[in-house]
């Protein structure tokens, strides 16, 4: 298992839900506040590991046709929340360091072999590609989800519904 170590003790269970939320990036409903928050991030960038600069939450759930993320950002510096509007799947114009955003990836059949990321940007502005050999992208791949975001006066947060008809799974 790759980064065995730093999966130690990362266990989050995720909640079924009997109502699907409205996606417009409002934590509003009454599922988000019944689900358990994930808290004990580490950032990728600038420096691999370390603890977050910035606090956020992040929330899944799911039913029998999709996977729901909801997240809130924090920012000590709110208006310093960076939106960048740009084409879908515009990874350098609306994304990198273009903008405030969130990715998920999911190895849907736990095999490193072949996965799948999905990010949305502070103005909404939506990304998917394909992973394959843990470390390889193809954002030739598209999938058909939603996002929407709110941003307010101290934090940003978003809304996704990824249908698991995008995912491939093992039987059973």
């Amino acid at each position: 298992e790759p980064f065995a170590d730093e999966k130690f003790g990362k266990v989050y269970y995720i909640e079924t839900i009997s109502e699907a939320p409205a996606i417009d990036g409002v934590l509003d409903e009454a599922i988000w506040s019944s689900i358990l928050a994930i808290t004990d991030f580490v950032q990728e960038e600038p420096e691999n590991m370390a603890a977050p600069t910035e606090n956020m939450e992040v929330y899944l759930g799911y039913d029998d046709r999709s996977l729901f993320v909801g997240a809130k950002l924090y920012d000590s510096n709110p208006g310093g929340i960076t939106p960048q509007l740009a084409p879908r799947d515009d990874w350098y114009g609306a994304f990198d360091e273009m903008a405030d955003w969130l990715s998920i990836e999911l190895d849907s059949r736990h095999d490193h072999q072949t996965g799948f990321s999905f990010a949305v940007n502070a103005s909404g502005v939506i990304y998917d590609e394909m992973v394959f050999h843990d470390e390889e992208y193809d954002s030739e791949w598209n999938a058909i989800w939603q996002a929407d975001v709110q941003i307010d006066e101290k934090d940003w947060s978003l809304e996704m519904e990824i249908p698991f008809s995008n995912l491939p799974f093992y039987k059973g």
